[in-house]
């Protein structure tokens, strides 16, 4: 798999605050794939992929070691 480039959290919880934060937009431009699966039975995005190389290196991972079905998303 190619490099991972951390997104930061829009929102986290500390205790039991919300905090909102702002995402770099120059690391939302920059990828190109979403990775997603269903979590009790509703899609939940996973984070995002420069390119599909990486992306389909992270789907084939997950369904390896997780048994999971990944799907890709274009942005």
């Amino acid at each position: 798999m190619g490099p991972a480039a951390p997104i930061e959290a829009l929102i986290r919880i500390e205790g039991d605050s919300w905090m909102f934060e702002r995402a770099d937009p120059n690391a939302l431009a920059a990828a190109r794939h979403r990775i997603v699966v269903h979590e009790n039975g509703a899609p939940l995005s996973l984070g995002g992929c420069t390119d599909m190389t990486t992306a389909l290196d992270v789907a084939r991972r997950m369904a390896e070691v997780d048994g999971r079905v990944v799907l890709i998303q274009n942005l």
